[in-house]
């Protein structure tokens, strides 16, 4: 058998997306550790690998896969399969098939330092193989090991060059499908063949300027943004929201950038506050002939008759909500990308 390492360095043919480029030798982030240090308040979510993906093709019949996490946690909301496990998917990414977990054992929960391996089969044709890694935990080590016979090489590359880049909530970030691929961003990277950076935090993204000027340095090639349920108060929102466009917008002006509004399964006033608020944002852009921007009422992701279907907690979508938000999202990321 023949073993291959991945680091992100791109010469390794395991090549890492969605994370932090810059391997501190403590885990795979998905931000660097500059920005966490402005802002405390995402340091614990982005030094998580959520939002990651480990792609490459083989023709190799079996492959076995070990990843080691820097410790694995309970999750209120999800699973040990939704949140400390790794999808695995074989074949060209928009019509990939599910193959299965890589999950660490239930007894490893509340553990530092786990190790989960599991064989996959597949046939003997050169396919691409995307491992997207697990929501709430710090990958440290990944590895592949193949047959000898058989060959290792870098994956067909993502349609996109620029990544396309999210901000938001814990939504954004992965809550609370029954599995990661199941979130409406790992959807669209799939399902489009995009490359993505999950910026989503839990409770904490805020529409900080600093943090807009990081994403400004990811040179995105679209920009979806949604933390209005981060929001402490609906002032606060509209304090942050317009300068956080105008931020970015001054710094890229050929930028497609999508604001959209949580997706509400309870509609209140606070609600209705907060939605006025960004559609305010986006109706100034365009009076200012802004022609890039587009708003989506995450009102409508559901419809009223199945709404009660689509969520866990009247919150966070659970499978059928994400499926029906990456279903309204795709055509907008179409229009300026394909």
């Amino acid at each position: 058998m023949k073993l291959y390492t991945c680091t992100p360095n791109r010469d390794n043919p395991l090549r890492v997306y969605g994370l932090n480029p810059y391997y501190d030798g403590e885990g795979f982030s998905k931000c660097h550790k500059e920005i966490l240090e402005k802002i405390p308040r995402v340091e614990g979510l982005g030094s998580r690998s959520c939002g990651g993906r480990i792609c490459f093709r083989t023709n190799s019949k079996s492959i076995t896969l070990r990843m080691t996490l820097k410790y694995v946690c309970y999750d209120i909301g999800m699973s040990t399969f939704a949140c400390s496990s790794a999808d695995v998917y074989i074949g060209p990414r928009p019509t990939a098939y599910f193959a299965g977990l890589l999950t660490p054992s239930g007894e490893m929960r509340e553990k530092e330092n786990v190790t989960a391996e599991r064989t996959f089969y597949k046939s003997a044709e050169m396919e691409d193989i995307t491992v997207m890694l697990p929501r709430n935990e710090t990958l440290t080590a990944f590895s592949v090991e193949i047959e000898d016979e058989a060959e290792l090489c870098a994956p067909t590359p993502y349609r996109n060059e620029r990544p396309v880049v999210f901000y938001g909530s814990s939504i954004t970030e992965g809550g609370c499908p029954t599995r990661i691929g199941c979130n409406y961003v790992s959807l669209l990277s799939n399902r489009l063949n995009i490359d993505v950076l999950n910026y989503g935090f839990s409770g904490n993204a805020r529409g900080e300027l600093q943090f807009a000027d990081y994403i400004i340095e990811q040179n995105p090639s679209l920009f979806v943004y949604d933390y209005d349920h981060n929001a402490p108060t609906p002032q606060w929102l509209a304090d942050t929201h317009a300068p956080f466009y105008h931020r970015i917008r001054k710094a890229l002006p050929n930028l497609p950038i999508i604001m959209m509004t949580r997706p509400d399964f309870v509609c209140d006033e606070d609600a209705e506050q907060r939605r006025a608020i960004i559609r305010e944002t986006y109706e100034d852009a365009v009076s200012m002939g802004d022609k890039l921007v587009r708003f989506i009422n995450g009102r409508n992701f559901f419809p009223d008759q199945r709404r009660s279907e689509c969520s866990v907690d009247t919150i966070h979508p659970n499978d059928t909500g994400f499926a029906m938000m990456a279903d309204a999202v795709a055509p907008y990321i179409m229009e300026f990308l394909f």
